[in-house]
């Protein structure tokens, strides 16, 4: 299907854009830090997890983080 396209923990609302947005902060975060576990624990449990919030935290201003916040909240469970 093409949910599993990009996380079948995934399992709220299918919004492409929402999904790309998430996945660019663990991408970021993983060029940054070249952790070959980063890019992984970041996107586990469908963004909702502390790698994702630290990488969040790291790249994105502060008037950003509510709104990635949201995001995660209406692609997961």
């Amino acid at each position: 299907t093409k949910r599993s396209l990009f996380d079948p923990s995934c399992t709220g609302v299918f919004d492409r854009q929402l999904l790309r947005r998430l996945r660019r902060v663990c991408d970021d975060c993983f060029n940054v830090f070249r952790e070959p576990n980063v890019s992984t624990e970041c996107r586990s449990n469908c963004y909702n997890n502390e790698v994702f919030r630290q990488c969040m935290e790291y790249l994105l201003p502060p008037h950003l983080h509510e709104e990635h916040r949201l995001a995660v909240q209406m692609v997961g469970k």
